[in-house]
């Protein structure tokens, strides 16, 4: 009774952000002209940290034999240029001994860097998923933007990049495990139904160990998940349900709504797992 004005009220505090289409890196196209190497420097928001070197070795005898084929894209800085997209081609042309390699130069501002170089990576190199979630972490609190707008900026589900960003509440002995390629995003997502943090190091290892399938470690977890309420969780009308959602796209954040024993009244419960989460959250609040 009275649940459906909840929501009254939230309009302020759920601002919208309109998604604009994020610039297409295909479309940056435009005359090309050579740059010295030692001039370029990297992105300092590179989502990727790190190239395997088989592959980057494999693009660099290409290059020595091909030449670039396909100009990187930069930006002016002073009397040096910063790499928009293109940083694996730099590297490779610089393990290849190149003195000057070929640049399209753009205007692109800083809060444009950090979308351009994850959608490049996105579209054409996988990043691992532990970097993805970094990623889509460090562009939600830079933007301020929600998972939602973020989601429509970037052409992904918001489910996808919520998905990315609760990897980050693995311990972090299972974030390198999934770094390294030992657990696939099926087993990190069937692991994050257990709360502890021992256990699920555990069967994290255990899958390393010997090879458990995705389904197999979904029915392993289930037993240790025999307590999460959630009947009660299915009580929640419909109208709740929505009220949680809003909250969590625009807090960037777990939330859950609790009605209370009288009509119109309950509480929001907002999980942090760190200082900056509480600051990143206030400033969404403000």
């Amino acid at each position: 009774m009275g649940n459906h004005r909840l929501g009254r009220g939230l309009d302020g505090l759920l601002k919208g952000q309109a998604a604009q289409p994020i610039p297409d890196l295909a479309t940056m196209t435009g005359p090309t002209t050579s740059v010295a190497m030692a001039l370029l420097d990297p992105n300092p928001q590179q989502p990727r940290r790190a190239v395997e070197t088989p592959d980057l070795e494999q693009l660099a005898a290409s290059i020595r034999e091909h030449g670039v084929l396909q100009p990187i894209v930069v930006r002016k800085r002073g009397e040096r240029y910063q790499i928009i997209a293109g940083e694996r081609r730099f590297r490779a042309a610089e393990a290849s001994g190149l003195d000057e390699i070929p640049v399209v130069v753009r205007e692109v501002p800083d809060d444009q860097l950090l979308e351009l170089a994850l959608v490049e990576n996105l579209q054409r190199e996988d990043l691992d998923a532990i970097e993805k979630a970094e990623s889509f972490k460090a562009y939600l609190e830079s933007t301020g933007r929600t998972q939602a707008a973020a989601a429509a900026r970037l052409g992904l589900d918001r489910s996808t990049i919520a998905n990315m960003i609760r990897l980050l509440d693995l311990p972090a002995t299972v974030q390198v495990m999934i770094r390294n390629g030992f657990l696939a995003m099926g087993h990190a997502r069937a692991i994050l139904a257990i709360d502890d943090g021992r256990k699920q190091v555990q069967i994290a290892e255990r899958v390393a160990r010997e090879g458990l399938s995705v389904r197999q470690v979904e029915r392993l977890v289930a037993p240790r998940v025999p307590g999460r309420r959630k009947p009660r969780q299915s009580l929640k009308s419909p109208e709740v349900r929505d009220l949680e959602r809003r909250l969590r796209e625009a807090l960037g954040a777990r939330v859950s709504v609790e009605l209370g024993a009288k009509p119109e009244t309950g509480r929001i419960v907002i999980d942090f797992y760190s200082q900056d989460d509480v600051d990143r959250i206030l400033s969404r609040l403000e």
